[in-house]
C-alpha cells in the first residue's frame, strides 16, 4: 500500500469517507421504530462494500485492517445504542464475525489472482527476453560477418561491464539490459563504409563526423525490436561524456543512463588492452593510467574506481 500513489491516497479518502459517513447514520438515526430498524440494517451492510472495495485495491493487509476498523466502530455502536436489545445483539455480533470473514476470504482471493497475474506477466518477460536474446544473436552474428574484431571487442566489453555494474550495484535487470547493451553497442559500425571501418591512419574530420553517427544508427535498429527500448537508450548513450562533449547528444552527468556510463568506461579499457593488426594492446597498467586521466570529464568518476578495484584484484590474484 502505497500512500504516495495519488490514486491511492484518492481510494482511501472515498473509503474513510464511505465508512464515517455509515457510521455517523448510525448514531445519529434512532432505533425505535422497525422502519429505522431496517435502514439500520442497510447501513451495516453499506460496511460490506467498504471492506471488500478494501480488499480489491489494497489487498489482504486492505481487507483485513477495514475489516478490523469497521468492526471497532459498529462495535461501538452497538453498546451505544442497542445496549439493551440481547436478541439484535446477536445478530450485530454475527455481522462483525461476517466483517472479518469478507475482508478475509475477499482480500485472499483478490491476492491469489494478483500472483496469478504477476506468474503470467513474469512467463511472458521472459518470454519476451528469450526472443530478444536470440535476435541479438543474430545481430552479432552480422557484425562478426562484417568485422570479427568488433564482435570479440563487444563480448570483452560486455563481461567488463558487468562486473563494473555488479559493483556499483545494479540490480538484475540492469545487468541484463547492460551485458545486452554492451553486446550489440557497435551494431551501428555496420552503416559505416569499409574504407574509413577498417582504416589504420587518423581519421579525417569527415571520417570522424561519418563513426560518430553509428550510435544512432545502433539505436534506430534496435528500437523496432519489443523489448528494447531501454537497451537502445543505453546503446545511444554509451559515447556520452559527465562533460557535455560527447556524442550524439552532447549529454552531461545526469542526463546519461547509469548504464551507458559503465558501458563507457568499460568500453574505453577493453579497446586500449586489446591487440589490433596495427597495434598491441596496452599493459592494464598503462589502460588504467589513461582511463584515471578521464575519469570526471569523459568518463564517470565512480564506474572509473569500480573499474581500478577490479583491476587490482585480478592484478592481486594473477590474472591479466
Amino acid at each position: 500500500m502505497n500512500i504516495e500513489n495519488p490514486t491511492h491516497i484518492l481510494r482511501l479518502a472515498l473509503l474513510f469517507t464511505v465508512t464515517l459517513s455509515v457510521t455517523g447514520a448510525h448514531f445519529v438515526l434512532g432505533t425505535e421504530t422497525h422502519g429505522m430498524h431496517v435502514i439500520h440494517v442497510f447501513l451495516r451492510s453499506l460496511y460490506l462494500l467498504v471492506i471488500i472495495a478494501s480488499s480489491v485495491w489494497f489487498g489482504l493487509k486492505g481487507g483485513l485492517i477495514s475489516s478490523l476498523a469497521i468492526s471497532f466502530l459498529f462495535g461501538f455502536h452497538i453498546l451505544i445504542s442497542w445496549a439493551d436489545r440481547p436478541m439484535e445483539n446477536v445478530n450485530q455480533a454475527a455481522m462483525i464475525v461476517v466483517y472479518f470473514i469478507v475482508g478475509s476470504v475477499s482480500g485472499l482471493l483478490v491476492q491469489l489472482q494478483n500472483r496469478e497475474k504477476e506468474a503470467r506477466l513474469e512467463t511472458e518477460r521472459k518470454a519476451q527476453r528469450e526472443a530478444l536474446i536470440q535476435g541479438f544473436g543474430i545481430l552479432s552474428d552480422a557484425l562478426k560477418a562484417r568485422d570479427e574484431y568488433t564482435r570479440q571487442h563487444s563480448e570483452n566489453v560486455a563481461r567488463l561491464a558487468v562486473e563494473i555494474g555488479n559493483g556499483r550495484g545494479l540490480d538484475e535487470t540492469q545487468l541484463d539490459d547492460l551485458r545486452l547493451a554492451a553486446l550489440v553497442h557497435d551494431i551501428g559500425k555496420i552503416g559505416v563504409r569499409d574504407d574509413i571501418l577498417f582504416k589504420e591512419d587518423k581519421l579525417s574530420p569527415e571520417e570522424m563526423d561519418a563513426m560518430h553517427h553509428h550510435p544512432s544508427v545502433a539505436a534506430e535498429i534496435l528500437k523496432p525490436i519489443k523489448g528494447a527500448d531501454r537497451i537502445a537508450e543505453i546503446v545511444l548513450a554509451h559515447h556520452e561524456c559527465p562533460d557535455g562533449t560527447g556524442y550524439p547528444k552532447g549529454l552531461r552527468a545526469d542526463e546519461i543512463p547509469e548504464e551507458a556510463k559503465i558501458l563507457s568506461v568499460a568500453d574505453v579499457y577493453c579497446a586500449l588492452t586489446e591487440d589490433r593488426p596495427y597495434k598491441d594492446g596496452m599493459s592494464s597498467e598503462e589502460a588504467l593510467e589513461i582511463v584515471h586521466s578521464m575519469a570526471g570529464k569523459k568518463l564517470e568518476l565512480k564506474a572509473v574506481a569500480e573499474l581500478g578495484e577490479i583491476v587490482e584484484e585480478k592484478r592481486s590474484q594473477g590474472v591479466s
